[in-house]
């Protein structure tokens, strides 16, 4: 069973990372458990794919970059005496996408295709640092956009044949609703979700993203791919479109809802482009012959 695909994606995640924000609760307090929700994220990688180095696939990339911008975070707030500045978190979140782009894209990258991959992720990032007014500060606004896009790259892989890269979308989405739903449930609590926090889930959504984009082979299906990606990028202005309501205070238990309704729209129109049938895997990820789940339909 716990090498089943359902439980390495769903269960596996959910239970570290509601094992990390008790933990970090109990020794940091309230202000610092939705960390945990990454801690669960690092947690289910280092189950699959696993810390292998060095790390000579792009899906292998993938927990090593979301542990370098947990350190970037931890940096930061050791700098600042436990406060995080959203601006030198964004900052630093934004130089570490840029680094993970050249390394996921590997020497033979198309230039103009990077410079593409660092203004969106510029924009993806910038919205998530400073898309939310005071009735989001507590971050479940943010948390029900960032799951919900992430289901549909979820989606966009699993009907390309890449199992595998589905499956790691799925833990990021599963760990974030898991922070999210920390600050949600009781906001009068005062939990908040720090936005370095949602930086670090941010950089993890664009890292599997640009995997996703540079599977796709070039040129019809690599732009396909990179316009349902664009439409799907289009969930992140949400937040930035509720912070300008006047919204009472009493309503914003609702917001996350009134965010999965409005994120469903690109999230939907992604899904159901034309052409997505053309996908493919990643090229360079092994499949185990004897795991039915992991093995690519493409053939």
């Amino acid at each position: 069973m716990i090498h089943h695909p359902a439980f390495q994606s769903l269960v596996l995640p959910l239970l570290l990372a509601l094992l990390g924000i008790a933990v970090l609760r109990a020794m940091l307090g309230v202000r610092h458990a939705a960390w945990g929700g990454l801690l669960g994220l690092l947690g289910a990688l280092a189950w699959l794919p696993g810390f292998e180095w060095p790390a000579v696939t792009r899906t292998l990339k993938l927990p090593w970059i979301v542990l370098a911008a947990l350190g970037l975070a931890a940096l930061d707030a050791v700098l600042e005496g436990g406060n995080v500045r959203p601006t030198r978190a964004w900052l630093a979140a934004l130089l570490a996408w840029v680094a993970a782009g050249l390394w996921l894209a590997g020497a033979a990258a198309d230039p103009l295709a990077l410079a593409a991959a660092a203004l969106l992720g510029w924009a993806v990032l910038s919205l998530l640092a400073w898309g939310r007014g005071d009735a989001l500060a507590q971050g479940a606004v943010a948390a029900a956009v960032l799951a919900l896009a992430t289901l549909g790259l979820a989606a966009l892989a699993a009907t390309g044949g890449s199992l595998l890269l589905a499956q790691l979308a799925l833990m990021l989405a599963t760990t974030v609703a898991a922070a999210g739903c920390w600050a949600w449930l009781r906001p009068a609590s005062g939990r908040v979700v720090s936005p370095a926090l949602w930086l670090c889930f941010g950089l993890a959504w664009l890292s599997i993203a640009w995997c996703w984009v540079l599977a796709a082979p070039a040129p019809a299906s690599g732009t396909a791919s990179a316009v349902r990606v664009a439409i799907l990028m289009l969930a992140f202005l949400v937040p930035a479109v509720l912070s300008r309501l006047r919204v009472p205070a009493r309503a914003t238990h609702w917001l996350p809802w009134a965010a999965v309704l409005l994120a469903a729209l690109p999230v939907v129109l992604a899904v159901a482009w034309p052409g997505g049938a053309d996908m493919a895997p990643m090229p360079d990820t092994a499949a185990d012959p004897n795991d039915p789940y992991l093995t690519p339909s493409w053939r």
